[in-house]
């Protein structure tokens, strides 16, 4: 479900000020909103939200700074005015996939396990302001499928302001990658994807995106249940500073056709629709069957060529998934599958006592 046609007309509006020096940003928003009253309402209301947001996660002119050093195993995220964001006990250095500097931390000794991100693109002053806009979205997520956003700002580190995320860390087993093995194996997977899908519907409800969408970033816990190991922290970056790595990361990787043709502002939730859809795909593979044929059918529509063609959200192809996965065709797939076990003798029989049993009933309905 996508946020209704005004308030995206408003969210537009609101980034296009943004991105105006604050004295030019009001004469923007009458030129734009004309004599649209409940428009500019919203507009000035997204703007009130960010001035809190504004002090809360950038502090106007400063920045977050990182007091201390990673051989002491202490870092205090502090704002130049003393406010303390936080405080991380760094518990070691994580693989660095090349945007964001990772340590692995936790809030305090008795907090969950968490990840300290550094986005590895220096910010200017307004970069600083919208990186801190679309923090704040972040931050209000709250779904069991998605890692928390705990901390999220800008932090300088001698190298000029970053944007910085501190995330709870999501630990499991992930997703398989490869081709399912069986009709019952294809459909758990399908299972898994559907929450996979509700979580990331969240993203899409909230007129943000994830943008690195694959079985490997999806995980299974000890209790079965699903979650993405990150909240979408390449596209917040890529939307907030058009120009970073982050941005040229989301246009080149590999996925739906318009990532290299559109700016990360214009791409949305579809970009994670062909994602998911792709993931789909490879768990197909060679499978026959009602279940694998319906899954085929959804996932063409997903990674269709024509964005206009696809499901609109996560939301939408995560019903599509749960309406092959009801108990009328699950139950279909689950019988193939246990047909598909028995041995020729046993399946002979059942098809003669069938025959006997269809030909009985034919007489007394005659």
């Amino acid at each position: 479900m996508n946020p209704p046609r005004d308030q995206q007309r408003a969210d537009q509006i609101f980034a296009e000020a943004m991105d105006r020096p604050p004295a030019a940003r009001h004469d923007f928003i009458e030129s734009v909103c004309g004599e649209d009253d409940t428009l500019r309402s919203e507009v000035q209301e997204l703007l009130e939200h960010y001035s809190s947001a504004e002090d809360a996660l950038t502090q106007t002119r400063t920045t977050h700074r990182i007091t201390g050093r990673p051989e002491i195993e202490q870092v205090d995220l502090r704002t130049d005015s003393g406010r303390t964001v936080g405080t991380c006990r760094l518990d070691g250095k994580l693989p660095d996939d090349g945007l964001f500097e990772q340590w692995a931390t936790r809030r305090n000794s008795e907090g969950p396990p968490a990840i300290l991100s550094l986005a590895r693109s220096r910010l200017s002053l307004d970069e600083a302001r919208r990186v801190g806009v679309h923090a704040e979205s972040l931050l209000r997520l709250d779904h069991p499928g998605l890692p928390r956003v705990l901390e999220a700002g800008t932090v300088d580190l001698g190298r000029g302001p970053e944007a910085f995320f501190l995330v709870e860390r999501a630990e499991g087993a992930p997703l398989p990658e490869g081709a399912a093995s069986s009709s019952a194996d294809l459909a758990r997977r399908a299972e898994y994807l559907v929450d996979v899908c509700d979580a990331v519907q969240e993203l899409h409800f909230s007129g943000l995106l994830h943008g690195r969408i694959s079985a490997d970033r999806c995980v299974v816990n000890e209790d079965g249940r699903v979650r993405l190991v990150g909240p979408g922290l390449l596209a917040a970056v890529a939307r907030a500073v058009p120009e970073s790595a982050a941005a040229k990361e989301l246009r080149e990787a590999d996925g739906a056709p318009e990532r290299p043709v559109l700016a990360a502002l214009a791409l949305d939730g579809r970009v994670d629709v062909f994602d998911l859809g792709t993931i789909i795909k490879t768990w197909l593979a060679d499978i026959i069957g009602p279940l694998a044929d319906q899954l085929r059918i959804i996932a063409t529509k997903a990674t269709s060529h024509d964005r206009q063609d696809r499901y609109r959200s996560a939301g939408e192809l995560g019903d599509a998934i749960r309406g092959v996965l009801s108990p009328h065709t699950h139950t279909g797939g689950d019988a193939m599958a246990l047909a598909d076990g028995l041995s020729p003798i046993i399946k002979i029989a059942l098809l003669t006592l069938s025959a006997v049993v269809g030909f009985t009933v034919g007489v007394l309905l005659f």
